[in-house]
């Protein structure tokens, strides 16, 4: 059973047809009995609370027209079969109908939720303040109070000079004081001071040092005893426990959901959705299902301290049952993730989940030539340059009289593509088994047979997936530097330069000579020069 708000508005009344939805909770029911179930959940204004068969027939009014075609062999729907269409007819029928449904009893509907009143933003915004209390001695005090939240640091001198001359002259021009001050909140929000970490340059203070680590680890301001230990002038000899502590916190979950989805370019999958061919993708929320299989996996490795060579060669995944069907596993129940093993199949590590081989195709179809520029940037640390412009795009052959890796070899006979395409298209060819959202096939559309063979540029020879993997583990040490270039840049909020260099390569000496895992990388990027200064 799902529950979803849906947004009817701007849909044909009639037809109540839905034109947003977004899904608010799962449950796996598992008894006939009747039960209560309860959510705390967001829900924007203008949607409505429905209730959804998840995995049950997709369209009441296609069920309806299947189950009166089997009159024949069904009495209970005899009746029906001469009755006109429409809501008397859909009815009786559902009601007749004797397999696995959903029997909704009672829905309410209660909220706005309020833990504490005022509320943290209400208190960053207004203090303690009431509305007869404004003026402009304390909207001046409330603004510089604001602004210190806002800017995760004290106002420069004469920063907020602007902004006090704004509302002193909105004020003396009869703007109430509640606007004049709500207009100084918006004002410091559009201010660079907000829209910008501004660290300074040179080694960085201890007070940006905690924003920094902060922003990197929580994606968010620091908490009180990170700013308190700044303030102390104690937080660089604290690093390594700060780190511990701030990974320990569930708000680390974001620097783990928004890394992975920059790294891997998660993003992608629902700019270029996939076909309706792929009805599962949607029927059983693969897209979501996807999104959490790499972020648990990288939860996983980051939690316990695993080498980064995991992300390679784990022949394990975090997988729920509709997931599991999808890459072709039986016998796991529930919806909620859960440590699966791979071994014996073509999956395991990075490359073989669906996120990865989503994310490197374009939703319809696949191209060896796409998927193995996405390895060589997310997996290897390379990007190649841009093709020459008179050169035509290899487009897939829907007949399937032309497989892509003939007309490949056609296209490297063009000498200004031979050199990349050495590089990039084994790489692609490797996965191509896959299909745009990572399912397994043995062949095309045109029942041409896959071969996923190759040989990788540095030599070493591949007929599947697995022996593919097998090769990227051999290269363990340059997909280390391309997850550390990856984690630095994130932390940095930067484009890496060569000055950058020196420390990328101590850090991973250092991790190397520890043994060390993802924990520890993420440990070492923090204590590194780049970091600690700008």
């Amino acid at each position: 059973m799902e529950i979803a708000a849906v947004d009817r508005r701007g849909s044909v009344t009639s037809t109540g047809n839905v034109s947003r939805m977004t899904p608010l909770a799962r449950v796996e029911l598992t008894e006939e009995d009747p039960q209560w179930f309860q959510w705390d959940a967001y829900i924007e204004a203008g949607y409505e609370v429905e209730v959804r068969f998840r995995n049950g027939p997709l369209s009441a009014k296609r069920m309806v027209r299947l189950l009166t075609t089997k009159a024949a062999h069904h009495p209970e729907f005899k009746e029906f079969v001469g009755m006109k269409p429409g809501t008397a007819k859909a009815n009786g029928v559902l009601k007749a109908y004797q397999g696995p449904r959903l029997r909704i009893w009672e829905i309410g509907v209660e909220g706005p939720h309020l833990k504490t009143w005022p509320t943290a933003g209400h208190r960053a915004l207004y203090g303690n303040l009431t509305p007869d209390e404004l003026n402009a001695t304390t909207i001046s005090q409330r603004l510089a109070s604001f602004a210190e939240k806002a800017f995760r640091r004290s106002p420069l001198e004469g920063e907020l000079k602007p902004i006090q001359r704004l509302i002193a002259g909105k004020l003396n021009e009869g703007m109430e004081p509640l606007q004049a001050l709500q207009l100084g909140c918006q004002a410091i929000l559009c201010s660079p001071g907000f829209l910008y970490l501004n660290l300074g340059e040179g080694a960085l203070d201890e007070v940006a040092l905690a924003s920094r680590l902060s922003y990197f680890l929580w994606s968010s301001a620091p908490d009180a005893a990170l700013l308190r230990i700044a303030k102390a002038g104690k937080l660089k000899a604290d690093i390594p426990a700060q780190v511990s502590r701030m990974l320990a916190d569930p708000r680390s979950d974001r620097f783990v959901a928004h890394f992975v989805r920059r790294w891997l370019d998660l993003d992608n999958i629902g700019e270029m959705p996939p076909s309706a061919d792929f009805l599962s993708y949607y029927r059983d929320n693969l897209q979501s299902a996807m999104r959490e299989e790499t972020e648990t996996f990288f939860q996983h490795l980051l939690k316990n301290n695993l080498p980064v060579g995991e992300f390679l060669n784990a022949d394990y995944s975090f997988l729920n049952r509709e997931l599991a069907l999808h890459y072709g596993i039986e016998g796991v129940q529930g919806n909620a993730l859960q440590r699966i093993s791979l071994k014996g199949s073509q999956r395991g590590g990075l490359i073989g989940q669906g996120a990865f081989l989503t994310a490197s195709a374009n939703g319809v179809d696949t191209s060896p030539v796409v998927r193995g520029i996405y390895v060589l940037e997310k997996i290897l640390g390379y990007t190649p340059p841009p093709p020459p412009p008179d050169v035509p795009v290899i487009e897939p052959d829907i007949r399937g009289a032309v497989t892509v890796r003939e007309q490949l070899e056609k296209h490297r006979e063009i000498t200004t593509c031979a050199e990349c395409h050495r590089k990039i298209d084994p790489l692609g060819f490797a996965l191509e088994n896959f299909d745009a959202i990572g399912g397994w096939r043995d062949s095309y559309e045109g029942r041409k047979p896959i071969d996923s063979a190759g040989k990788l540029p540095g030599g070493g020879l591949f007929r599947t997936a697995s022996e593919f993997r097998k090769l990227l583990l051999a290269r363990q040490d340059q997909f280390s530097r391309c997850l550390t270039e990856k984690l630095m840049t994130y932390a940095l909020g930067r484009e890496l330069e060569v000055g950058d260099r020196p420390s990328i390569d101590a850090i991973l000496a250092d991790l190397e000579s520890a043994n060390g895992g993802l924990r520890d990388l993420v440990r070492l990027i923090v204590m590194s020069d780049p970091f600690l200064s700008n």
